[in-house]
């Protein structure tokens, strides 16, 4: 059924606590890929809002700075209550707005209630240092303090929780935040920022801009009162606000993109390992950067591993993520589903063999793709070193632990590796061995806790990490003080 005009959705901008629009503003549309229907519409900022919002940010920056860590925690508090009512309906609309199934719209909710939670308790523990001086009748501490406007830029596969990582971060550590959410899922976020108004943030301690990263994005990269960019998406993307961010010596942090891989050896339980396995490529239809894109197992239980992976995939309902029962969504829209295609085709010109899929399923809609499997991968194949973001996984045999090893960390990529063995001495070896910002023993690519640090190595990030205590090495800067007495 069609939705009625009533039931579409709009967007404004959110600036210095009031819904925004100017006379002239133009706006874009919301589709579902599920259905092709159109959710809503959204405000596209101008450069002027930009401006207008970091004025906003800057100005309460003043004010946020200097209150109480307790009092700060406090709106965090209130907000996860406030999340907690909302959970259905932003789940919902969040569903609408990407495609992924709706439990795990409603789990990805539940992260940012926890996020919520742990960022207010962390305020607690926003500890300093106390240095013993070198010279009579001296204190030296060392104290955190931050550092002003944060620019926290999200992408649309997680579209609240990642926001979450960032802004809970940086609001309990005293900055004041501007976002700016991936087009795709702008109404998740109005949704999000409506919560955060009802939580009583103070004037222009958020802003939300809505519209295109060539205007938005680079905007906040080069002005000069934004102090930190905190950024997850694409590798290349990165690479374009580091170099832009540069010039006005901002701090930034990059979560990128992988190639992650789950390593598979003879001594494994197979069945534990196929099922981690569909369970890190397939959710979120692979559209998430810790996704598995490669299965690295040993060539003496390759073909069993293969079955039961086979087998698995086989179960897994792809549809409209509203619907009872899916577990695989449609991909987030139209050219995504090429790119995949093109993946996909690429790899059999080089020789892979397609053992599950392989085709969209255009019966279902113009966004659908089936779970792909692909055999007879080798390292160095398109497939086996690019990021795909879908739900395309290739096998690659090899003689033993050294070789998988050293296929694993063969890409320009570093965020996660799994290994499965009931081997100690292999357990313990790929901790230490895999160049990975986090890896699983007998677990799959996908499975990070609150309180852990997050991120990659090499091209995954550039070496800040989220989600833990370790985001206020971002979030905040060390000030010495001296006090002679």
């Amino acid at each position: 059924m069609s939705q009625t005009k009533t039931e579409l959705l709009q967007g404004n901008l959110y600036i210095n606590g009031e819904w925004i629009s100017e006379e002239e503003q133009t706006y874009f549309e919301s589709i579902n890929p599920a259905t092709q229907e159109l959710v809503g519409t959204c405000a596209a900022a101008t450069a002027s809002q930009v401006d207008d919002a970091v004025k906003a940010a800057s100005t309460a920056y003043s004010h946020w700075e200097n209150t109480s860590i307790p009092e700060r925690a406090a709106f965090l508090t209130k907000a996860a209550e406030l999340f907690e009512d909302r959970k259905e309906e932003l789940a919902q609309v969040m569903t609408k707005e990407m495609g992924k199934p709706l439990t795990e719209s409603i789990g990805e909710v539940g992260v940012v209630i926890a996020t919520a939670q742990y960022m207010a308790g962390e305020g607690r523990r926003l500890f300093g240092e106390i240095v013993p001086a070198g010279f009579p009748d001296r204190d030296i501490k060392m104290v955190r303090e931050p550092l002003g406007v944060v620019a926290c830029i999200t992408p649309w596969n997680f579209p609240v929780s990642l926001a979450s990582y960032k802004m809970f971060a940086a609001l309990i550590a005293g900055n004041t935040v501007v976002w700016k959410p991936a087009s795709e899922v702008a109404l998740s976020a109005k949704i999000f920022m409506e919560v955060l108004h009802a939580a009583g943030l103070p004037k222009g301690t958020i802003n939300l801009l809505t519209g295109s990263g060539r205007i938005v994005g680079q905007k906040l990269a080069t002005h000069s009162e934004v102090k930190i960019i905190s950024f997850t998406g694409s590798t290349e993307v990165g690479q374009q606000l580091a170099e832009m961010s540069s010039k006005t010596l901002k701090r930034i942090s990059l979560e990128l993109g992988g190639k992650n891989a789950v390593i598979v050896l003879k001594d494994a339980d197979l069945d534990k390992a196929a099922e981690g396995i569909i369970k890190s490529a397939f959710t979120t239809t692979g559209q998430r950067c810790t996704a598995a894109s490669r299965v690295i197992v040993e060539r003496s239980v390759k073909e069993e591993l293969l079955k039961k992976v086979i087998a698995l995939t086989k179960e897994m309902k792809v549809g409209n993520g509203l619907e009872q029962g899916v577990v695989i969504g449609p991909l987030v829209n139209e050219q995504q589903c090429r790119l995949v295609e093109d993946y996909v085709q690429k790899a059999v010109e080089e020789g892979g063999n397609i053992a599950f899929g392989g085709r969209a399923l255009s019966e279902l809609g113009t966004c659908y793709y089936m779970p792909t499997i692909i055999d007879n991968v080798h390292s160095n194949h398109t497939i086996a070193q690019e990021e795909i973001f879908g739900p395309v996984l290739a096998f690659i045999e090899v003689n033993g632990y050294e070789e998988a090893m050293s296929v694993n960390n063969g890409t320009m990529y570093g965020l996660s590796t799994s290994i499965y063995t009931s081997s100690l001495h292999y357990a313990s070896r790929a901790a230490k061995d895999a160049v990975s910002g986090l890896v699983y023993i007998n677990n799959g690519t996908s499975n990070a806790e609150m309180g852990v640090a997050f991120g990659g190595m090499k091209m995954s990030g550039n070496g800040h990490r989220e989600v833990s205590h370790h985001a206020f090495d971002v979030m905040t800067e060390w000030k010495s003080v001296y006090t002679n007495y």
